[in-house]
């Protein structure tokens, strides 16, 4: 039996398996960052289901791949491994974590509680880090040919080193050829990823992908004490 399967992010938020992909790529995000505690990443990648699938936008397909036999109607299901992909549009969608945040303190008042974190100066100032990051600019724009977005690679620690997260690559690289082909793109594309420098660069450049942008995150903004740098890294693909 094929244990992966693909949805689109429509279906998906109307699924009952929402929820289990949501605390998979939290847990995948919390395993990741604990192997450096350096940048003080703590809490959730994704503080509600909302949040992901937000995040993947209306547009994206998702690869699930389940461990053997959870897809049999008596067993819960097992997600071991996630991949997804999106056409690219580069943009930063932080306003929105401000204007969570901005939601979370008010409730929180209403309630009682008193957080430090919580505070209008400290979303004030990460409003004005975000707006001081700008856009990012690419080293290959001129290239225009289509983009998409490889989007929340993630596989269970204990299935990691199985080959699963190069076998959901294949599939991002089979949709994204065949939704290319069928818009009459021509036969050029290139795959996107953006991610950590200091936690996940390696992995993608053993993967061909190399770095076409580079932000830098100063200390402070999401709790990290030394600051953290995103890169956005592409990979050449040619229409199968």
């Amino acid at each position: 039996m094929d244990h992966i399967e693909r949805i689109s992010i429509k279906d998906l938020a109307e699924s009952p398996k929402l929820n289990p992909l949501w605390e998979f790529a939290n847990h995948a995000f919390t395993h990741s960052s604990q192997r450096y505690p350096e940048l003080g990443f703590e809490g959730k990648r994704f503080e509600q289901p909302s949040d992901f699938v937000q995040e993947m936008g209306p547009d994206c397909v998702t690869f699930i791949q389940y461990a053997p036999g959870s897809l049999k109607p008596d067993q819960a299901i097992n997600i071991i491994a996630t991949a997804g992909c999106k056409p690219w549009d580069g943009a930063f969608k932080l306003d929105e974590r401000v204007k969570r945040m901005r939601e979370e303190r008010k409730a929180r008042e209403m309630a009682g509680a008193n957080d430090e974190f919580y505070t209008k100066e400290h979303e004030d100032q990460l409003a004005q880090q975000i707006e001081k990051l700008g856009p990012m600019t690419h080293s290959d724009e001129e290239d225009k040919v289509p983009r998409w977005e490889v989007m929340t690679v993630c596989v269970h620690p204990e299935w990691q080193k199985q080959g699963l997260a190069n076998i959901l690559l294949e599939r991002v690289v089979g949709e994204v050829s065949s939704q290319v082909k069928a818009l009459g793109k021509g036969t050029d594309f290139k795959l996107m990823v953006r991610i950590l420098k200091e936690i996940n660069e390696k992995y993608w450049l053993s993967k061909g992908f190399k770095a076409v942008g580079e932000k830098f995150f100063e200390p402070g903004l999401f709790g990290s004490p030394t600051g953290f740098h995103v890169l956005d890294m592409s990979r050449d693909h040619r229409v199968d």
